[in-house]
């Protein structure tokens, strides 16, 4: 006979035996994990999910890192780049004959792409920013330190 029983909010099922005599009564559950196994492997996704996310956030910060260390180079080689292509630009408006017209074209690619460069690198860094914070966020929230930021009703809605 198979009895089902409502135990901790699951359904646990038992079979019995009809009893000849006291002895000969069985009672065999089936293999079901316990609640401190189930618990147990719970911890251990949750700790292998926050090792991931420490591991992408030391990764986001050694790339931002990188781009930091190199921001005053970009920055050195962009103001470089307007400085000769501002006192070629000063030249050929004082009359200046001997200015090579490609020159001054390639002097104004270098300064945009310079430009470019730093200011590609400076998004990059408020985007690793944004999301270091994102995982910050995630991070705190799985062990409920957020918990509560709800969406706010108005008093209409109430």
């Amino acid at each position: 006979m198979v009895e089902a029983s409502r135990r901790h909010g699951r359904w646990s099922w038992r079979r019995t035996s009809i009893a000849t005599s006291p002895s000969s009564t069985t009672d065999v559950s089936t293999t079901t994990p316990s609640e401190t196994e189930l618990a147990e492997a719970g911890a251990r996704r949750l700790l292998a999910a926050v090792d991931e996310l420490s591991k992408r956030a030391s990764q986001l910060k050694r790339m931002r890192e990188q781009l930091t260390a190199s921001l005053p180079e970009l920055s050195q080689k962009r103001a470089d780049t307007y400085r000769l292509n501002s006192d070629a630009l000063t030249l050929g408006r004082t009359g200046a004959t001997y200015q090579n017209p490609q020159k001054m074209a390639q002097l104004g690619e270098a300064e945009a792409t310079a430009d470019d460069a730093m200011r590609g690198a400076q998004l990059e860094i408020r985007r690793l920013d944004h999301e270091i914070r994102e995982i910050g966020r995630s991070s705190n929230g799985a062990f409920g330190f957020k918990v509560g930021r709800g969406v706010r009703h108005s008093r209409a809605d109430q």
